[in-house]
């Protein structure tokens, strides 16, 4: 069962389908959320962020060979993020250990070594947190030009801390591992 699970998440159609499933449970719950709890409830805030993170698990694998040059980390980037808090909020997580079931999920991705494999992790996490923030900007635009000034501050605040901080630690992370292995092949810095 487990390589016809496998075998059906890498495969186009079975790409496609969890996409589309994503899609529409994470747009799906915003809209309904909407209109039962309230744009201006925190409640809301955090069910759509809930709802755009499963959105961003099942979406980011699909997407992740879309315009693969944003992969590339510029020098300058690790410490914007480092001042903004990333790193910080990398070493609670480490601290808690969520560091260390992200790293055996990535163990699983498919790649010719365990460094290739941890950094094709780190861009389908950088894609589904990108799409995440994405629809979170989307929605707190809406909830503004609605009325709803304190529900898009939550929406966005929550969806910072939830995708764009995520985001950051990726390409954190990724700069450390090619940065390290260009150094180590001879042609870095």
């Amino acid at each position: 069962m487990n390589i016809r699970r496998s075998t059906y998440l890498r495969s186009p159609s079975g790409q496609l389908g969890s996409t589309t499933a994503g899609l529409v449970f994470g747009l799906g719950l915003a809209v309904a959320g909407w209109f039962a709890i309230g744009p201006d409830h925190f409640v809301y805030a955090f069910v759509v962020q809930s709802a755009f993170l499963f959105m961003a698990l099942l979406t980011g694998p699909a997407l992740v060979d879309v315009a693969r040059y944003r992969y590339r980390v510029r020098p300058f980037e690790p410490r914007i993020y480092t001042l903004l808090g990333a790193e910080a909020l990398r070493r609670l997580l480490g601290l808690v250990g969520w560091n260390r079931i992200i790293e055996q999920m990535r163990r699983t991705e498919q790649g010719a070594s365990v460094t290739a494999r941890f950094l094709r992790g780190t861009e389908q996490s950088e894609t589904g947190h990108l799409l995440g923030f994405s629809a979170t900007a989307v929605l707190a635009i809406m909830a503004a030009a609605t009325s709803h000034p304190r529900g898009a501050a939550q929406i966005l605040l929550l969806g910072m801390i939830l995708h764009l901080y995520p985001v950051m630690i990726q390409r954190i992370t990724r700069f450390r591992i090619t940065s390290r292995r260009t150094n180590i092949n001879g042609s870095g810095h």
